[in-house]
């Protein structure tokens, strides 16, 4: 008896939870992003260095610098800048995020790039959503 309820509670702690939609799962980024940890909750470059060469996920409103690269402002100021966000968005009508809350998933760069008008951390994306 105590075998069967020994794998019973094993059966029940190995079946995962209910699969996510794409809209909880944007949802649940939004929300960690407003917490007072993470990289959306940098305040200044130095702060977010910690996160430099990982992948992670930053919220904030969006922009664009010449009409070619993107801009996610954080909560606090901070810009981080998506690189050729026209090449990665093709296709898509990528204005309508302009002054819309964001969210940009790829690897954080710190270092400065090469490019006129361009300061500052960037972000190589992998995935980029709106409201």
């Amino acid at each position: 008896m105590r075998q069967i309820a020994a794998a019973l509670l094993l059966l029940a702690a190995g079946c995962g939870g209910p699969v996510k939609t794409p809209e909880q799962e944007r949802a649940e980024v939004f929300q960690r992003a407003e917490s007072a940890s993470g990289p959306s909750a940098s305040l200044d470059v130095e702060q977010l260095e910690a996160w430099s060469g990982k992948h992670i996920t930053l919220v904030g409103r969006f922009d664009h610098l010449n009409f070619k690269h993107g801009i996610i402002t954080l909560p606090s100021g901070l810009k981080v800048y998506l690189p050729h966000f026209d090449s990665f968005m093709l296709g898509d009508d990528w204005f309508k995020y302009i002054g819309q809350k964001c969210y940009a998933y790829g690897r954080l760069h710190t270092y400065t790039k090469n490019i006129e008008g361009y300061r500052g951390p960037s972000l190589e994306l992998s995935d980029f959503s709106g409201p």
